[in-house]
């Protein structure tokens, strides 16, 4: 059992998430000091399972922050015909390898202004064949970046760069992230795009702020990892279900939050009345037509084998 500085139980959610269908597949609860690389693998396989058994074919692409860098949760992913896009660590090969990069071969990122990609001739070592590393760096001026060591804007900036910003040397300084795939990316466009699906990765955070704020995953409730395992599936089973019930009912485009769906869908007012001996619940007009509605999209997709 691991505590925060407050005193309070502390555990880490590590989750596969579905991203088209907005669903977690697989998740472990971790302690504060456990590594996530480590269950990584187990886990990957347990998502691939579930995203199977769904009815999903092709081939699957894990997307990662660089808490999952590791040759050998690349190496799971390759081993189930998959593709990977892993965030990387900054280290001194990074380092040398964006310094080699010719400026006419930076493009533009897709969706940030300012912004610019590019792929570099380095590999990690002992990773699968075909792993490459695409670089994104983004300009800032002097007053954007903080000399406190805790800045986490300022840690993406070389050591060399960022000296001479703080001692008014130099006026700008490029911030720069880095992630490892196994695509064939020949062509400027597909550099571009995969950088961006990346960055749309952070859609991932909102699983984690919706379970805590709507369905209680803000703290652990039990000095026992059992208990608190269980409250962790609580919190993910209402997530999913708020997807999937947003699959059926017609509350928007948009992918709306616990809360809401709790609101629109779950707390509707309802008079309980009797007739002919009969009790039923009567809705207001506007929730009688969402029910309706639901309840033809789930009848028109019911199909029985006999």
């Amino acid at each position: 059992m691991i505590r925060s500085y407050k005193g309070e139980i502390a555990g880490r959610v590590h989750a596969a998430h579905w991203a088209q269908a907005g669903v977690v597949l697989a998740a472990d609860l971790l302690d504060g000091r456990s590594d996530g690389r480590t269950h990584a693998p187990d886990q990957i396989d347990r998502a691939v399972e579930a995203v199977r058994a769904a009815g999903a074919t092709g081939r699957i692409l894990f997307q990662g922050d660089s808490g999952y860098y590791a040759g050998r949760v690349a190496e799971r992913i390759v081993a189930g015909g998959g593709l990977f896009r892993l965030g990387v660590p900054r280290g001194k090969a990074l380092w040398r390898a964006v310094a080699a990069v010719h400026e006419d071969d930076w493009i533009d990122a897709v969706d940030y202004p300012g912004a610019q990609v590019a792929l570099l001739n380095y590999a990690p070592a002992d990773w699968p064949d075909g792993t490459r590393v695409v670089a994104r760096r983004v300009l800032y001026d002097a007053e954007q970046l903080s000399a406190n060591p805790r800045s986490r804007r300022s840690r993406t900036v070389g050591k060399d760069q960022l000296a001479l910003v703080l001692d008014g040397i130099e006026d700008t300084a490029y911030a720069y992230s880095f992630f490892a795939t196994n695509e064939d990316l020949d062509l400027d466009e597909e550099i571009a795009q995969a950088e961006w699906e990346l960055r749309r990765r952070t859609k991932v955070e909102e699983l984690f702020r919706d379970t805590a704020h709507g369905a209680g995953l803000s703290h652990l409730p039990s000095g026992s990892h059992a208990v608190n395992s269980m409250w962790m599936w609580g919190a993910l089973l209402a997530y999913n279900l708020s997807a999937w019930l947003q699959m059926l009912a017609p509350i928007g485009t948009a992918r709306r939050r616990i809360a809401t769906v709790r609101r629109l869908l779950i707390a509707r007012a309802a008079r309980l009345v009797t007739t002919a001996r009969r009790h039923r619940l009567r809705f207001a007009p506007a929730a009688r037509e969402l029910i309706a509605t639901t309840l033809a999209r789930i009848r028109a997709a019911v199909v029985l084998d006999a």
